[in-house]
């Protein structure tokens, strides 16, 4: 383990405070939520000191002030084929002749690190480790370290499931040594949606302990209700298509959805300007020459609808200005993904108080039913609902804090995850 971590001065005494050891391996830009993650939970445990524990190839520190982090894991090999969230562990853990499963070589260094970490930092019973997005990497890895472990030694784990992917690889064999885990209280298992843990519980027979929510860019006590939710008739309606864009966030719809806006809002009085804002992954060039392709074919049909590029990977700061010039969020996300899986971006859109219009049949419903949204399943139904929000917006923007009061009874609960 480095002597020096990647830190500034943290409010908590370091001597006296609760640890939470925050396993969080991806730190290596600032595409997804995982930077996110630390700064939520910095401010709803803030009595309490947190310690990063993160990969080697940590590449955030200028980004990261007031972070106490140390880049402790290996990179592992890939396993397989598919991203990271797909990858399958093989269960390599055969039983040995002593009373303890051997660990995996493929984990045994993570292991050890981890280890190391915790009987660096002392932790002990009345500590966390803390998994906020546990991949099948963290689940195999946790399993491993707890059965080399008496209980009373470590600090119990909290992992956070966030797709059926994560644990559909297992083996029963393994899924086994999982749940032995958790009856013996040495871990807990939790998702962000209700709707992923009926699926966990009833297709893979796991004891979900709760839900555990998490805010990304915007915090509850930020939302500001007495913002006048007005747009006069005159205003350019921003639509933002906002986060890393991947094929199943629906990206490669986003140019039919351009094409019926232009020809629905000409139906209306033609004058309604509309600016689809679009952040643009700058590795996925062909994805985004498509729809300059496709916006070129239709600009012609109405003007008054265009579309914007923006780069993806931007600091929080950025991310949360551009977050609350948008009016609308668009989610045309495929189902097959995220039919059980939520999305940050929702839990941003709802305290930002922005209306949304996402695919039918979406998880996280609970964020979604309080008169702030509108689901869609073809192109054409997209396009009517961004054009129906857009004539009605006074009234969406107030269900608007129906939703966002909602969301913050999400996060007093999942506090008290942590407090028991």
């Amino acid at each position: 383990m480095r002597d020096f971590p990647f830190r500034d001065s943290k409010k908590s005494d370091p001597v006296t405070a609760r640890k939470i050891l925050l396993v969080q391996p991806q730190l290596s830009s600032l595409d997804g939520h995982e930077h996110t993650q630390i700064s939520a939970l910095d401010m709803m445990l803030p009595d309490d000191r947190i310690i990063v524990l993160t990969r080697i190839d940590f590449a955030l520190a200028d980004q990261m002030t007031g972070v106490e982090i140390y880049p402790v894991f290996p990179l592992l090999a890939k396993s397989g084929a598919g991203d990271r969230q797909n990858k399958k562990p093989h269960d390599s853990n055969k039983e040995s002749s002593s009373s303890k499963p051997s660990v995996p070589e493929r984990y045994l260094s993570y292991v050890e690190a981890l280890s190391a970490a915790v009987r660096r930092f002392e932790a002990g019973p009345t500590d966390l480790l803390i998994v906020p997005s546990a991949g099948p990497d963290e689940i195999a890895v946790l399993v491993a370290f707890y059965e080399q472990l008496e209980v009373a030694q470590a600090p119990r784990a909290i992992l956070r499931l966030l797709s059926e992917d994560v644990v559909s690889g297992f083996p029963a064999s393994f899924m086994e040594r999982l749940h032995t885990c958790c009856r013996a209280g040495r871990l807990s298992l939790h998702t962000e949606t209700p709707e992923l843990r009926q699926r966990l519980e009833e297709h893979h027979g796991l004891a979900i302990a709760g839900q555990f929510n998490l805010p990304c860019t915007i915090f509850a006590d930020e939302v500001d209700h007495a913002k006048p939710p007005h747009l006069s008739d005159d205003d350019e309606i921003k639509v933002g298509v906002l986060g890393r864009q991947r094929a199943e966030k629906g990206s490669y719809r986003i140019a039919g959805i351009l094409k019926h806006l232009r020809q629905l809002a000409l139906q209306g009085n033609g004058k309604q300007k509309i600016r689809i804002v679009y952040q643009a992954v700058r590795s996925k060039r062909m994805r985004r020459l498509m729809i300059e392709f496709a916006d070129r074919l239709s600009a012609g049909r109405n003007a008054n609808v265009t579309i914007q590029y923006l780069e993806s990977g931007m600091s929080k700061e950025s991310f949360r200005k551009l977050l609350t010039d948008v009016d609308i969020l668009l989610l045309p996300y495929d189902t097959k993904r995220y039919r059980y899986s939520g999305s940050g971006i929702i839990m941003d859109g709802v305290f930002a108080l922005k209306p949304i219009v996402h695919s039918r049949g979406m998880a996280m419903q609970e964020l979604l039913s309080h008169g702030n949204a509108e689901s869609a399943t073809s192109d054409r139904e997209f396009a009517e609902n961004i054009l129906k929000i857009a004539s009605n917006y006074d009234l969406y923007k107030q269900s608007t804090g129906a939703a966002a009061a909602y969301a913050g009874q999400l996060l007093d609960k999942s506090a008290e995850i942590f407090r028991n």
